[in-house]
This record gives structure tokens, C-alpha cells and sequence, in this order.
């Protein structure tokens, strides 16, 4: 007698198997929603990895659709739903990072709920339970999924109404701006250059380096040079390629950012957060100094960034961070991180007297007001932001 099928949206038992040292491939046989029966691999660093990632695509693939939602469906089911829905509207990795991790408060405290019983009383309760035992942060994402998730349920015909809309709203208190002075902005630059002070010398790793000599072994004066001169993101600085400088006109475009896949490494994105962050800027002399130093005695790498990691692979923003701190650290400026920088350069623009658009255009920003981004030109390279920036460091 032949085997019988598997249900549809089911998978059969895992295999792992070791390809080589660190390299494992996890398969099944999943029956997909059109009632074909595939077999679906993924592969890991272990057996372990591979197998989650294999689980991942599969809960991934095989979601309940949103035609199938009913008012007696699970919230674990809508979120399911909800998840693939925003997968197809190509939602952002860490955008997708911090759903799914907001998501496991939601489905914990409310996923046995059926649609029909998750009335605004009740989930008005969850968020200020959550709101107070695990923080203003947690509530509001978990708001804000909960919300997205019943307006699909309306929108399908699960829910008559999104009882999200009158639960209360999370307010968060948004802290000043603080910004880099310009007296520090030298100084920070001239220190990773020139500072003879021990990093650390309590730390095994690095006992004996100076300030300066750590920043030039791991690469990161020019990195803060880079944040310094355009305002850009960590993430949009670490993607920028040779390709995208043009040292004879001085300007740098910025046309995607790197970002890390969970268990799939590091990728540059062709995009940027927003339509917006796509740009060309400015290049003060004090960075196209150190581009043409740097282009000298760059040496070739697949994805021709210009700050690749030692290996000549795409450099983790996680891992440049870790290493700024431990610079901030011994120069005694804790509260100074990348994003710093681009409130100090916003800060500059505006002490200098340029306008908001300015200031909006350099940073990638979306919006400055509706006057200025419907009628008023954008996407110009204002040359003298870079100006400012020399007066300032130089």
C-alpha cells in the first residue's frame, strides 16, 4: 500500500548532513499549499544551524493564508498571516528582526486568543502589562503588530472592526539631541590618529596598543573619518564602494547599506532605509585626503567596498561598534556612538545657518515639511556642507 500523502502545509521528518568541516545541509519533504510535495534544503555552520533555518523557511513557507483567516482563527495563525504578508511587501531585514522579536511577547501572552476574542479591553490590558513589566519599547512594538495584524483581519473579512485603534497609545519620551562640539569633533579625529594613551590596559587583548594604534590595526580612523565627513549611517558608510566615489568632482554616492542575514552572513542592500537615503553628497578635502591615501593601498575585494573586513568581506556594523566602544571608553566620551555623528553634522548645517532641506538632503532623511518636499527641489548636492566640514576639522 503506497504511503499516504502529507497534509498539506506539512513537512516530514529532517535529515542533516555534514558537507564538510562546518558546512551542513538540513532537507525535507514539505507538501506546499498547491498540494506538491518538494524536497526543501538549507544549509548551516552546524547540524543544529542548519536544521532552524530549514524550520524558519518552512514556517515561512508554508503560513496560513490570509483568504483562510475566520473570526475563529488563533492570533498565532494571524501572525503567521500577518508575517507573510509583510515578507511580500519586501519588508526590511531589521525591520523584520524586530517584529518577529516583538512577536514572541505577542503570541505568548495572546496567541491561544481567537480573533473574535481579542476585544480593545483585553488588549488594552496586555500593553500596559507589558508596558510595565518589560518596557515602553516592548508595548509600543507589540502595539504596533497588533495593530498591523487585525487590520489584515479586517481587511479579509475576520474581524469587523481593528479593536487596536482605541488601546491606549505608548508614549516615548525622546531624549535632546546631543551632539559633538567642534573643539571635540577635533579632538576625537586627532586622537585616533595621534593619541598615545593606552586603550585599555587591563585587557588581555589589546595590553600594550595606544589609542592611535588600535584605531589604525583595526581599521577604524578612516571609518570615523567617513562618519565625520557625510552624516551617514554606520550601515551606509560600511557599503559604500570605490565605484561609488568620484574624487574628481569630491562627491560620494550613497546607494545601499550592508545588513546581516540571520544564518545567512553579511549582504549590501542596492537600497537604503528609505527612498530618500539614496544620494550623492558632498566630500570635504579632510575625507577626500584619505580617500586617495587609502585608494593607494587598497587592495582588491569581491564587493569593492572601501572598508572591508580583514578577511576582504563585507564589515559587520555589530563588530564596528564593539570596536568604537572600546575607543570611546578610554577617550572618556561613553555617550558618544556612530549615530553621533550625524547629529553633530545635522548640528553643524544648522549652527552654520543652512536650512532644514539642507540638512534633510544630507542626512537621507524623508521628510522636513510639506512645503519643502513637495515644492522645493531635493536630491541636490550642496558642496557647501562640505566646506563647513573642512572649516570645522581642518
Amino acid at each position: 500500500m503506497p504511503r499516504p500523502p502529507l497534509p498539506i502545509g506539512s513537512w516530514g521528518k529532517i535529515k542533516r548532513t555534514e558537507l564538510g568541516k562546518g558546512r551542513w545541509v538540513a532537507k525535507a519533504r514539505v507538501r506546499d499549499l498547491d498540494g506538491v510535495t518538494r524536497l526543501v534544503e538549507r544549509n548551516g555552520r552546524t547540524g543544529a544551524e542548519a536544521e532552524r533555518n530549514l524550520n524558519a523557511h518552512l514556517a515561512e513557507r508554508t503560513a496560513p493564508s490570509v483568504e483562510d483567516l475566520t473570526p475563529e482563527s488563533r492570533l498565532t495563525d494571524l501572525w503567521e498571516a500577518y508575517e507573510a504578508h509583510l515578507l511580500e511587501e519586501g519588508r526590511a531585514i531589521r525591520t523584520m528582526e524586530r517584529y518577529r522579536y516583538a512577536s514572541g511577547y505577542v503570541i505568548k501572552g495572546l496567541g491561544g486568543y481567537k480573533i473574535r476574542e481579542a476585544t480593545t479591553q483585553r488588549l488594552d490590558g496586555f500593553v500596559k502589562a507589558l508596558k510595565a513589566n518589560h518596557g515602553l519599547s516592548v508595548a509600543k512594538s507589540a502595539r504596533v503588530i497588533l495593530s498591523g495584524m487585525f487590520g489584515l483581519a479586517v481587511r479579509y473579512g475576520a474581524a469587523t472592526s481593528n479593536p487596536v485603534r482605541d488601546v491606549g497609545t505608548i508614549k516615548m519620551e525622546s531624549k535632546p539631541a546631543r551632539a559633538l562640539t567642534v573643539d571635540q569633533l577635533r579632538g576625537v579625529i586627532d586622537a585616533l590618529r595621534n593619541s598615545p594613551v593606552k586603550l585599555n590596559p587591563a585587557n588581555k587583548v589589546t595590553p600594550n596598543q595606544t589609542i592611535s594604534e588600535y584605531c589604525s590595526h583595526a581599521d577604524l580612523t578612516d571609518v570615523v573619518i567617513m562618519f565625520a565627513a557625510t552624516g551617514a549611517r554606520i550601515s551606509e558608510v560600511l557599503g559604500i564602494r570605490w565605484k561609488d566615489i568620484d574624487l574628481a568632482a569630491k562627491t560620494v554616492t550613497i546607494s545601499g547599506k550592508v545588513n546581516r542575514v540571520p544564518g545567512g552572513g553579511m549582504i549590501r542592500e542596492s537600497f537604503t532605509k528609505t527612498k530618500s537615503g539614496a544620494r550623492t553628497l558632498p566630500l570635504p578635502d579632510f575625507a577626500v585626503s584619505m580617500l586617495m591615501g587609502r585608494q593607494v593601498a587598497a587592495v582588491a575585494n569581491i564587493n569593492d567596498v572601501i572598508f572591508p573586513s580583514t578577511t576582504g568581506a563585507l564589515r559587520d556594523p555589530s563588530a564596528v561598534s564593539k570596536q568604537w566602544r572600546r575607543v570611546r571608553a578610554a577617550l572618556k566620551l561613553d555617550w558618544v556612538t556612530s549615530h553621533t555623528f550625524r547629529k553633530t553634522v545635522a548640528t553643524l548645517i544648522d549652527a552654520q545657518g543652512l536650512s532644514a532641506r539642507i540638512g534633510a538632503d544630507q542626512l537621507g532623511h524623508a521628510q522636513v515639511s510639506m512645503t519643502q518636499d513637495v515644492y522645493m527641489g531635493r536630491k541636490v548636492v550642496h558642496s557647501e556642507v562640505a566646506d563647513v566640514l573642512d572649516r570645522v576639522v581642518q
